[in-house]
Parts: structure tokens; sequence; C-alpha cells
């Protein structure tokens, strides 16, 4: 973490700019002190500032002694009185403006590499393990320019397309908010609101992890809880408010593509007098989706078309049509229901 980054979060933190994890960030300095902030007066800023940084590029020793740790706490004071008091000390905005705290968090102990989209277009990233990422305009990720640890980590601000290198030896982890996304290798995107008040991942291929943080502040990203699982063509959205999860499947779900002697195979879906329940089959396999027909009225019933560049929600509408039923989605699957083919109208 550079001077330059710490004394911006600082500044951001005193004029009212940072986001609200930033802000608890700088707020928990605050209740590890077991004193009252002492009073200083602005000849002594120069020599506080050293002190300061000194401390903190310390900071990272696994254990100290007593009297190192006095030291600390009396400098984690002396920073939040610069923060608050030193009104007449400035420094420029920088590309690290968006940063979840758990980023901040991170930046005390290694330097990230961060990168902001401040375009109106996709910002193409390529991670140091091959991965890929499409960052969407006003967003923003930081991440270890090493990729060296037992696990490759993001921190993402806004929403962002992930392609990510299998490795099942160092998972993938992406840190949005309270929300933290677990994979070995797959395509997703992750979308955070601006206010973090609601979080959605969506599953283009392979399968995602989407958990809570075990703690709010994201520190300890090791431990998580109370999360979901999901394949191609779901989606869950977190609510922060009532830290609950909501699954579903995408807007416009795409086949998971089958693969013959490595190489990718379109399905078609052009049937002749084949049976409901046969065509219906077809469309789990092929978009990886749970479809449940609701009784047996539709034995025996038959379906002809080509509906092959259709896409799956106009397939479920033609083919419920043909033999008077409807389909409603019901979390991450679709439920067919009706009267069936034999009776007419």
């Amino acid at each position: 973490m550079s001077k330059e980054n710490f004394y911006t979060l600082l500044s951001r933190y005193r004029s009212g700019n940072c986001t609200d994890q930033e802000k608890r960030l700088v707020e928990q300095w605050f209740a590890t002190l077991d004193e009252a902030i002492p009073e200083r007066g602005s000849q002594e800023n120069n020599a506080i500032e050293e002190r300061i940084w000194n401390a903190i590029q310390h900071k990272t020793e696994e254990e100290k002694p007593v009297l190192q740790m006095l030291t600390w706490k009396w400098a984690a004071a002396a920073v939040i009185f610069l923060a608050l008091g030193w009104a007449g000390y400035q420094y420029k905005t920088s590309q690290n403006a968006l940063l979840t705290n758990a980023a901040v968090n991170n930046m005390i102990n290694k330097n990230l590499t961060t990168e902001t989209n401040k375009t109106s277009q996709s910002k193409a990233i390529k991670l140091p393990d091959g991965s890929q990422i499409q960052l969407s305009p006003n967003s923003s990720i930081a991440y270890d320019p090493s990729f060296s640890g037992v696990q490759r980590e993001v921190y993402l601000e806004g929403k962002a397309f992930f392609q990510v290198q299998r490795d099942t030896e160092r998972p993938f982890f992406v840190h949005t908010g309270d929300v933290v996304t677990k994979v070995l290798g797959t395509s997703f995107w992750v979308n955070g609101s601006e206010d973090k008040s609601a979080i959605e991942v969506s599953v283009l291929t392979g399968k995602v992890s989407v958990s809570q943080h075990a703690r709010a502040d994201g520190t300890e990203t090791s431990r998580i809880k109370d999360g979901v699982i999901l394949t191609a063509n779901q989606r869950v959205k977190y609510t922060a408010q009532t830290r609950s999860f909501e699954t579903g499947l995408v807007s416009n779900p795409v086949p998971v593509v089958a693969e013959k002697k490595g190489k990718p195979v379109a399905e078609s879906f052009d049937f002749q007098d084949n049976p409901f329940s046969e065509v219906i089959g077809k469309l789990e396999e092929t978009y990886g989706i749970e479809i449940i027909l609701e009784d047996e009225t539709f034995t025996g019933c038959l379906f002809s078309g080509n509906i092959t560049k259709q896409p799956l929600f106009t397939k479920l509408d033609l083919l419920c049509n043909s033999v008077n039923a409807s389909y409603e989605v019901r979390g991450t699957r679709i439920l067919i229901s009706g009267k069936g083919c034999a009776v007419t109208n």
C-alpha cells in the first residue's frame, strides 16, 4: 500500500466520499483504542506522519512485543486525528477510489494492483493466471499481481464478467461487498449495486458457490457461510438488508454446448411427431435446467416443428401452446401444467 493510497482513503473519509464499508473500516480503528485520541498541535503533524507510516510498514509481523502493540494503537489514534483534523492536507483522487473495504484491508498487508474502468465501454483485463475479465463501465477490481498464493482472489466494485482458468489446486474467489463467489473454472457475471444493497451472480458455464463472508467486513476471506450452489443458466440475488439469497434462472438461458471430438456441437430442435416428454427431456439436457411436468396429462402428446433458433422461453411458449399448457419458473426449475393434448377447444 503506497502513501498516496493510504492518505487517499483518509482524505475521502474526512470529506464523506468513501463507501459505507470503507467508513466502517476507519471507524473500526476507533473501536480498537483503549484510550482517548491525544490532542496534538499542527507543528507535530510531520513527526506523527512518519511514525504512523513506520508503524504500518511493520504491521505485517505475526507477533509483536507488548510495547510495539501499544505503539501501534497510539499510531492508529494519530491516523484518525490526521484524517479528521488536518484540513489543510490535500491529496489528489486516484484510480484506487473504487475499492471495497475488504480490498483496503488486504492492501495494508500487501500491494494490490487496481484497475478502474472510467470509459463507456467494457474493459478487457487478463489476470496473471490467464483468466479473463470484462470490466463494465464505472467498475473497479483489485488483485495480487503475482497470484502466488494458495487461492486466487479478486475484489470487485461494480459489475464484471469472468472467464476463469481452471485450477483445482487454487480456487478463485471474487469478493463483492458482503458476498464471496468461489469457483474452480467457469464463466459468470457478478453485479454489485452501487450502494451494495443487492448483489447478483449469474452463471454462464460451470458451477460456482455464492456465500456470505463470515464477517461483514470481509477480512476473514477463508471463512464463508449461508450460501448457494449455482450451475449454468442459474442466478442468485443477495439482499444486504435481509442477508438472504434468492435463486432463479437467468433472463435468457443459453445451451450448455456439448462437445464431440473436442469440437462444440449445436443442438437441433427440429421435430416430427416426437413425444412431448422427449422434447422436454432434450430441453433439460441442452440447457441444464430441470423441467417438471405437473401430471400425466401430457402422456401421448406429440410435437412437430423446428424451434432450433428460438430462445428457450420462446421454445416453451410454442410447446405449451401446442398442448393446452402453460409454464412458470419456480426458483431454478420450470413447472409445466395444463389440460394436455387429450382436451380440445
